[in-house]
């Protein structure tokens, strides 16, 4: 008759301590899980479908009235690129406005860059449901939902989520990070100065704070007007990614604590997370910057019926073809003016 083996003491010892090793590392995990939800849910949510009906605001304009619509065109989206747009309104209220900038950040996976891409507000554009108008007026009549729509009917290309940052949200990013080195010419240093009532900028590189920074960033009566100041965002957006690779944890989660409460999207906590991680593991070392539309393709307008100082494209099929090759192509890391010469 055998006799069946059994655990020594010292068998029976360890398996203890390693059930107690995964009993801690599950509540560790579990607890992480909560902390992050708990942190993703300081951001404000919008649901699919929730932003269709125009604020009461844009029905003062005869010119936004509902009106019949044909599609323009059909767009398309790409596996392992991901595209989110960045929208920052004019309004400092709490009410939807005209979109103040449209900057389209990509993540492809395939090409392993990642790309930011303003998109002129003041672009003349189809509006579904809508008589034709500005692009930024899309958002203040039916919100990510219709400004989506509208970058798909006239551009070609899908938006998978979208992110709005209020204004004292991106003065607390700047000021979380100890403020951002840029440099500017005098007649930016003596505008941003004016504004803010004092003598401290100066021709060549200064280190702004938050607020400066804004004013930077937001600077259209200076240089080339719109097209300097979309230049200037993704400047900063630049110079601020280029800073948070190099921050701790810590400072990362400051950075989120700091601004979580001014952002709004559609996406869930776990989109989130896999757009962060997918993003981090690519470690990319800049961002690719590009505009449009693109040189020599467009041309300004003293009014298009009610619209008043539209920028109005010529050449849609290369501002579609450009905006493609920024985001989808293989020279997707070429910079924005060898590009757009590309694409002319």
């Amino acid at each position: 008759m055998s006799i069946p083996n059994v655990p020594s003491n010292k068998t029976k010892l360890i398996l203890r301590v390693l059930l107690v090793i995964l009993l801690v590392l599950a509540l560790l995990a579990g607890a992480l899980y909560v902390f992050v939800q708990v942190k993703l849910g300081a951001i404000q949510r919008v649901t699919t479908g929730a932003t269709d009906d125009a604020d009461s605001s844009a029905s003062a304009y005869s010119s936004w009235e509902p009106t019949e619509w044909a599609e323009a065109g059909i767009a398309t989206s790409v596996d392992g690129v991901v595209n989110v747009l960045l929208v920052g309104q004019d309004s400092r209220t709490d009410e939807r406005s005209n979109s103040d900038t449209m900057i389209i950040l990509s993540i492809n996976r395939n090409t392993n860059q990642i790309s930011i891409v303003s998109l002129m507000r003041d672009i003349y554009v189809q509006i579904p449901g809508y008589a034709n108008n500005k692009l930024n007026a899309a958002y203040l009549l039916g919100g990510f939902d219709l400004l989506d729509e509208t970058i798909a009917v006239n551009f070609g290309v899908v938006m998978d989520y979208n992110i709005e940052v209020g204004f004292e949200g991106f003065k607390d990013i700047v000021d979380t990070l100890g403020g951002i080195d840029v440099e500017m010419y005098q007649e930016e240093a003596d505008y941003i100065n004016g504004k803010l009532k004092q003598d401290t900028l100066t021709e060549g590189v200064n280190h702004l704070t938050g607020e400066e920074a804004l004013w930077y960033a937001r600077t259209r009566k200076v240089g080339n007007a719109d097209f300097e100041r979309t230049e200037r965002q993704r400047e900063v957006l630049e110079i601020i990614y280029e800073d948070l690779k190099s921050a701790s944890w810590l400072k990362l989660l400051q950075v989120y604590d700091s601004v979580a409460d001014n952002v709004t999207t559609d996406m869930t906590n776990t989109q989130i997370l896999n757009i962060a991680f997918s993003a981090y593991s690519m470690g990319q070392n800049q961002l690719n910057s590009y505009r449009l539309p693109i040189d020599g393709t467009w041309h300004s307008e003293d009014s298009v019926g009610d619209v008043a100082d539209p920028l109005v494209i010529d050449d849609w099929e290369a501002n579609q073809q450009a905006l493609w090759n920024y985001l989808y192509g293989e020279d997707s890391g070429t910079d924005a003016d060898s590009s757009a010469e590309m694409s002319e």
